[in-house]
């Protein structure tokens, strides 16, 4: 398969899984908002190391899934992520969001090389 294709097809299953992993986490989190006490606040630290799960878990899977170019991936991944964040984000933008937006990338760039090394040596 052409190099190109495989990278695309790896960023496309990335984001595929990192919105798979976060629709569950919704489905879950809204469930114990409804029926539970517990109040957005509380959760708000669950919501940042979900999303930063995701992204390592997506990116992971997508360059393993690729087989290359791990950094590139899971940084594209994160960049997928945090466009779409800051597109449809309501409130106004906050400088103290850069501390996430650079977690996400860090676990991007970090899945994208465990990815790339999970899948072991390329046959020849």
């Amino acid at each position: 398969m052409v190099v190109w294709k495989k990278t695309a097809g790896g960023i496309a299953a990335a984001v595929v899984i990192f919105f798979l992993i976060a629709a569950v986490y919704s489905a879950i989190a809204a469930t114990l908002l409804h029926f539970t006490d517990l109040s957005e606040l509380s959760m708000e630290k669950w919501h940042g190391m979900t999303g930063a799960a995701a992204v390592l878990i997506g990116s992971t899977a997508g360059s393993a899934y690729a087989g290359q170019k791990g950094m590139y991936i899971g940084c594209l991944t994160a960049g997928i992520v945090i466009a779409i964040s800051l597109l449809f984000n309501d409130a106004t933008f906050e400088w103290s969001q850069l501390i996430h937006y650079g977690l996400f990338l860090a676990c991007g760039i970090t899945g994208g090389i465990i990815g790339v090394n999970v899948r072991g040596p390329k046959e020849k």
